[in-house]
């Protein structure tokens, strides 16, 4: 018996789950200041759930967000702008931008920017204030 032999004989009903589904993605194309792209996997509103593509020099206006957003950056670089300071999130670096925040999101890279974001509640319209400027 080997490690793994032991966690299916602990976990047996949650690896093996017959309430498990394969969810299709809808591809959704967004136009800021270039056109940018992403897959939405989300599934119930209290969770989103996105893969998303932008290309060199895309960026979004100053948003106000009533969800958290983690994520992980998979490939290209992720540049975030707050009031005080900007960041720059690398690949295979995870971040994390709290509920109510003021934030510009962009590609800060040479290359197009592919990331994993998980939304808390999920994205809804009326969930984003844009703004013009930080203050």
């Amino acid at each position: 018996m080997n490690k793994y032999t032991i966690l299916i004989s602990l976990f047996p009903i949650a690896l093996f789950s017959q309430n498990a589904v394969s969810i299709e993605p809808v591809k959704i194309t967004i136009q800021d200041n270039v056109e940018r792209y992403l897959f939405d996997y989300t599934q119930p509103d209290d969770l989103g759930l996105n893969e998303m593509h932008a290309p060199v020099g895309w960026t979004e206006p100053i948003i106000e967000a009533e969800f958290e957003i983690r994520g992980i950056v998979l490939s290209g670089s992720l540049g975030l702008q707050f009031k005080d300071s900007t960041i720059v999130i690398l690949k295979n670096k995870g971040f994390y931008i709290p509920r109510g925040e003021r934030v510009r999101i962009f590609n800060s890279g040479e290359e197009e920017l592919v990331l994993i974001e998980v939304l808390t509640p999920a994205y809804e319209p009326q969930r984003v204030r844009r703004f013009d400027r930080f203050d």
